[in-house]
C-alpha cells in the first residue's frame, strides 16, 4: 500500500521555524512487535526530528498485503538550553493480511542535500490462530 506524503510535507512546513541552533535532520522508526498473526495490528511510529526547516518526505510505501487501519500525527516542541527542538511523529496501525516475512522501510527524509533514512524492520507474520471462517463466526458471537 502506498501513502502519499503531501499531508506530512504540509505539516513539516507548518512545524518549522528558525531554531536557536541548527540541528541535523534525523528519522527513526519503531514497531510495538515484530512477530504477529495475520490479521493482528502492528503499531508503527516514524519520528522526524532535528532541523525540520525545508524537510521533504518522499512517498512512503508499505508491503503489499498490509492494510493501514489508522494513522495519526503529532508534533512535539521543547526548549532546552535556550534552543528550540521539534519533532514530528507519524503513527500507523498496520494489519498484515497473509503469513510471511516482510520488510517495513527504510523510511527516508531529505533536507537540501542531506538524506537520512531508517533501518528496515523485519516483520514475521504467522498464520492466524483460527481459520478465517471460524474467526467470522466468533466475531458474530463476540467470542
Amino acid at each position: 500500500m502506498t501513502w502519499h506524503a503531501a499531508p506530512v510535507a504540509a505539516l513539516l512546513l507548518l512545524a518549522t521555524g528558525s531554531p536557536a541552533r541548527a540541528q541535523d535532520l534525523h528519522v527513526s522508526a519503531k514497531v510495538d512487535k515484530t512477530t504477529v498473526n495475520a490479521g493482528e495490528p502492528i503499531n508503527l511510529v516514524i519520528t522526524l526530528g532535528g532541523d525540520l526547516a525545508g524537510a521533504q518526505v518522499p512517498q512512503w510505501e508499505f508491503p503489499e498485503g498490509f492494510v493501514v487501519l489508522a494513522r495519526s500525527q503529532s508534533t512535539n516542541v521543547a526548549i532546552r538550553a535556550g534552543a528550540m527542538e521539534r519533532s514530528t511523529s507519524l503513527s500507523y496501525v498496520l494489519v498484515p493480511q497473509a503469513p510471511g516475512t516482510y520488510q517495513l522501510g527504510p523510511f527516508r527524509a531529505m533536507r537540501g542535500t542531506q538524506e537520512v533514512q531508517t533501518d528496515t524492520i523485519e516483520i514475521t507474520v504467522k498464520k492466524p490462530v483460527l481459520p478465517p471462517n471460524l474467526r467470522k463466526q466468533g466475531e458474530r458471537f463476540n467470542l
